[in-house]
């Protein structure tokens, strides 16, 4: 919305940069002088209106491209800190992801050990094993 603001204040600028032109030539064709005289008087008016056009249009130019780069470098610093943000949420994923394997592993062997000592002469239990041969 700063740019509405600023092309604004240009398109201010650049229509009276245009209106003092046109009211200089304007003087210059009703002012009693030789017609040489206003000839050359127009020529350098021209001469001193082209410069300062494309004077203008330099600094305009410049503003633009000040502009772009500024809106590039603010562009380049959102997506590092986006990536960053990535980055540090995969890893965060990363270790819950090697807890949560870690955890099953662990409830796996828990799991199987119970199996394996309630079936007899699997777990290596000896204890359950004679237990039924007393009764």
């Amino acid at each position: 919305m700063s740019n509405n603001g600023q092309n604004n204040g240009l398109a201010m600028i650049f229509a009276f940069f245009t209106g003092f032109m046109a009211g200089a030539v304007i003087s210059l064709l009703y002012a009693p002088s030789s017609g040489k005289e206003t000839r050359k008087k127009i020529r350098d008016t021209s001469v001193e209106a082209k410069n300062r056009t494309v004077e203008f249009a330099s600094q305009a130019s410049d503003s633009a491209r000040q502009g772009v780069q500024t809106l590039v470098e603010q562009g380049k610093e959102g997506v590092h800190d986006i990536v960053d943000t990535g980055k540090e949420r995969l890893q965060q994923a990363t270790e819950q992801v090697k807890s949560a394997v870690e955890t099953g592993r662990k409830v796996s062997a828990d799991v199987r050990t119970k199996i394996a000592g309630s079936i007899p002469g699997v777990g290596g239990d000896e204890t359950d094993e004679e237990a039924p041969e007393e009764a």
